[in-house]
C-alpha cells in the first residue's frame, strides 16, 4: 500500500459561489484541523484558481475544482489546466457534461446521489437521477449534508441535532453502498466522501445556528489518499499526486471525528505479491484479504453484495479464491 497517508476534504463552497467563507478563513480552518488538502467545488466556476489561490496555504493545499449544477444530477469535476466551457456545462445532458470533463482530461464524481433535502429548512432534493449515464470516475458514497439533513424532519429532533450532530448521523446509506458495489462488478468506480459544506446559517426554534462551520465539517467525512512518495512542495505536482490517487481509488473514506484512522490498511496478498486500494492483482492460486485497523472495531468484508466475513477486532484475514 501507499507509504504516505494524506487526509483531505472534498466538496465545499466559498464566497465565490454560495458559501459563506472566504478562502483565507477556509484554509486557516484546514490548517487548524490538520488537513493536507482541500478540494474546493464552487458552482460552475474555478474563480479561486483564476485569482491565484490554488496553492499551498501553510500546511494545507487548496485544489480548485467545480460542481456542475443543473437542477439535478450534480457532478464534481477536478483536473489540471482549464476545462473548456465549464460555465455552460450545466445546460447540457448529464452524459454530455461527463464526456466533456473526460475530454478535458479531468475526473468526475457523482455528487450526493441520494440527497433528499429537508422540509424543516425548505431544502429540495438534489439527488442524481441519470443512472443511464456512464464513464464518470467515481461516486460519492457518503455525504455529510445528505446524512445530517435526512435526520432533521423527525418529530424527536432537538437542538442536539446541531450540538451533538455526530450522534444523529447514520453513516453511508445502504442504497448508496449497494449501488457502488454493483457498479464495481462491471468496472472500477471510485468511492469518495464529501461534506458539501457552505457554513450556512439556519434558524432552529428561534435560534440562529451555523450548519457546520468549516473547522467542524473538516473533522467529519474525510478522504485519505495513499501515496508511495511524499507530497511535493510544488503545488502543481502535489495536486497531480492527489488527483491521480483519487482517480485510481488509492484512497479510503473515514469519519475522523472521534479518532485518527491513518493506520487503516486494506490489502490482498498472494505470496510476495501485494495489491492495495486502487490496485489490482490477478490470482494465480489463493490469496488473502488483509484488513488492519488502528483500534478494535466491527469489520465486514463484502464481495459482490455478499458478506464474506464479519467480526470484531483490529485485523481480519480472509481467504480469496476468485
Amino acid at each position: 500500500m501507499g507509504k504516505y497517508d494524506y487526509r483531505g476534504a472534498i466538496h465545499l463552497h466559498s464566497t465565490y459561489s454560495d458559501g459563506h467563507g472566504e478562502i483565507p478563513e477556509i484554509m486557516s480552518c484546514a490548517n487548524d484541523v490538520g488537513l493536507d488538502f482541500v478540494l474546493l467545488t464552487d458552482h460552475d466556476c474555478v474563480k479561486a484558481a483564476d485569482e491565484g489561490l490554488e496553492k499551498w496555504h501553510d500546511s494545507s493545499l487548496l485544489i480548485v475544482g467545480s460542481e456542475i449544477t443543473p437542477r439535478n444530477n450534480h457532478l464534481l469535476a477536478f483536473g489540471n489546466g482549464k476545462l473548456k466551457g465549464l460555465a455552460t456545462l450545466k445546460d447540457k445532458a448529464p452524459q454530455a457534461y461527463i464526456d466533456a470533463v473526460n475530454k478535458g482530461g479531468w475526473h468526475s464524481f457523482i455528487a450526493h446521489p441520494d440527497h433528499l433535502g429537508t422540509k424543516r429548512f425548505n431544502v429540495e432534493s438534489y439527488k442524481w437521477e441519470a443512472w443511464d449515464a456512464d464513464r464518470f470516475t467515481g461516486i460519492s458514497i457518503w455525504d455529510l449534508m445528505t446524512d445530517w439533513q435526512g435526520q432533521l424532519d423527525g418529530d424527536d429532533v432537538t437542538v442536539e441535532a446541531y450540538t451533538n450532530f455526530q450522534d444523529w448521523l447514520k453513516g453511508p446509506s445502504a442504497e448508496s453502498l449497494k449501488r457502488w458495489d454493483t457498479m464495481n462488478q462491471t468496472r472500477k468506480v471510485v468511492g469518495i466522501g464529501e461534506i458539501d459544506n457552505h457554513k450556512s446559517t439556519k434558524e432552529f426554534n428561534g435560534e440562529q445556528l451555523v450548519a457546520f462551520p468549516y473547522d467542524v465539517a473538516f473533522r467529519t467525512v474525510t478522504n485519505h489518499v495513499l501515496l508511495k512518495n511524499s507530497l511535493s512542495p510544488k503545488p502543481e505536482e502535489a495536486k497531480k499526486q492527489i488527483l491521480n490517487a483519487l482517480a485510481e481509488g488509492s484512497s479510503y473514506v473515514s469519519f475522523d471525528w472521534w479518532d485518527d484512522p491513518t493506520e487503516f490498511s486494506f490489502e490482498i496478498e498472494e505470496g510476495d505479491r501485494c495489491a492495495s486500494s486502487g490496485e489490482s492483482l490477478e490470482l494465480r492460486e489463493k490469496a488473502e484479504v488483509i484488513v488492519s485497523l488502528p483500534a478494535e472495531a466491527d469489520i465486514k468484508v463484502v464481495c459482490n453484495g455478499e458478506t464474506l466475513w464479519e467480526g470484531e477486532g483490529d485485523e481480519a484475514i480472509v481467504p480469496a479464491e476468485q
